[in-house]
This record gives structure tokens, sequence and C-alpha cells, in this order.
């Protein structure tokens, strides 16, 4: 009951916060001493987004915004765990040129590795600039999600991988049943802040001509001269995707400690 309660106080709060910045954005926009305010309001909203199905607009970039956000999230999740291995190997090559990479990529701001790599590299030779943003973000997240994984492994007591040596484990089976698996409760709120931080990177990813979700409400701003409804659904559809990336993050959460609970009762302590 209470996890449940606690659930739902959660969607409103996300409710009355959404409500509350349309509210302020709505009175900025137009003032309530306008006499016309709730007829200027819904000319607004037609023009916007029922004429010409300008609707659409906004979800063809949500569609992108998505799309970008999931496969960069999943790649650069992969690379970041790839990295991870290859770096405990105990390869000095390995390191270093990791190390290299990491500092690269947390050194150059995205806008300029994604313009890099779609109109210096990949958009010579007919990529779309979808899939370009597609690497870019990719890199991204590998190489700063690669930190966060590494930091929360080496937290890890060694004892669990020696009891589970000692168990009759291997270094591999060690490994993955018992000190990544504890590792991932430590660094997956903080991977959950990297997630978002990647959804709502990719509001630049017009820079290499991607029509994602803020490019398609600046195309309707330009069209109809009205900044309110577009900039505001964009607000909106990134509030809610951050929080479903934050449910997601939640449940496998709740998944993982359940195990890490049953782990306890069992083989390794």
């Amino acid at each position: 009951m209470k996890k449940s309660s606690h659930k739902k106080a959660g969607i409103i709060d996300y409710i009355i916060m959404a409500v509350l910045l349309a509210a302020v954005i709505g009175i900025i926009a137009f003032p309530a001493s306008d006499r016309n305010f709730f007829e200027n309001l819904a000319d607004s909203f037609v023009k916007n987004f029922i004429l010409e199905n300008r609707w659409t607009m906004i979800m063809q970039g949500v569609g992108t915004t998505c799309m970008i956000t999931v496969l960069a999230g999943l790649f650069g999740t992969i690379l970041a765990f790839l990295i991870c291995l290859l770096c405990r190997t105990g390869s000095a090559l390995a390191n270093r040129i990791f190390d290299i990479f990491v500092r690269l990529m947390q050194g150059t701001p995205i806008v300029i590795i994604l313009m890099i790599l779609y109109y210096v590299i990949l958009g010579r030779f007919g990529m779309n600039a979808v899939w370009a943003a597609v690497i870019g973000f990719t890199l991204h997240v590998g190489a700063y999600g690669s930190e966060i994984m590494r930091s929360a492994i080496d937290g890890i007591d060694r004892g669990q991988r020696e009891a589970a040596l000692a168990l009759g484990f291997s270094e591999r089976q060690a490994f993955f049943r018992f000190v990544f698996p504890e590792a991932a409760v430590h660094f997956l709120p903080v991977y959950r802040g990297e997630l978002i931080s990647l959804l709502k990177g990719t509001a630049i990813a017009g820079y290499i001509s991607v029509q994602d979700l803020t490019k398609m409400s600046d195309l309707i701003q330009s069209r109809t001269s009205a900044a309110f409804f577009p900039l505001l659904a964009a607000a909106l559809i990134y509030f809610l995707l951050e929080w479903l990336i934050s449910q997601f993050i939640k449940l496998l959460l709740v998944r993982l400690d359940r195990k890490a609970a049953k782990r306890s009762k069992g083989k390794v302590r």
C-alpha cells in the first residue's frame, strides 16, 4: 500500500509541476489584462497544432528524440560495459587508450563531436544525420558511463569476489553473478542522471539538421510566429520522458535489490 501511494504521489507531483509551468508561461505570454485572453489562447493553439496538422510535426520530433535516446542509451551502455571489462584485464595499453578516449569525450562539447562526425566524417559518405547523432551520443554515454561503472565496481568489497571463488565459482562467474549486480545497485541511481542528461542533450541534434522535438517546435514557431505552445509542448514532453526514464531505472533497482536479497540469504555473504 505504501509503495502504490508513493508512486501515485510521485505522478501527482509531476502533474502539478507541469500545470504550474504551463500556467506561469501562459500568464507571461498572454497578460491577464487582455480582454480576449482565452480567445487568443484558443487561436494560438489552433494555429500551432491544428492548422496544417502541425501536431504531427511534434509527434515526428518525439519519435526522433526517443529513437536517439533509446539507441544511444543502449549502445552507450554496452560500450561503457565493454570499456570496463577491457580495463579490468590489467592491460596497460588498453587502460591508456580508453583513458585518452574518455578524456577526449569529456573535454569536448558534444555539439562539436556531432558536427565533426556528421559534417567532416559520416555525412560525406551519405549517412543519415539521425544515425550520426546516435553514434555521437553513444560515444558520449560510453565515456561517461564507463567511469560511473568503474567507480561502482571498484567500490565493491573484495570479500565478495574472494568468497565466490572459495565456493568454487570461476573468476567470470564471480564477477557476473555477484560483483557486477551489486555494483549496479550503486551506479544505477547515478546512471539515471546520465540517461536524463542524454535525453535533454538530444535537443542540440538540430545543429546537424536532425528534426528532433526541439527542432520541430522551433519550425512551428518560425511558421506561426508564436512561441508559447510549441515551446510549452516541447517542455512538457521532455518532462514526461524524463519521468519515464526515472521510473524505468527505479524498476530495475527494485528487481536488482530483490535478487541481491536472495543472494545474501544464499551462497555468498
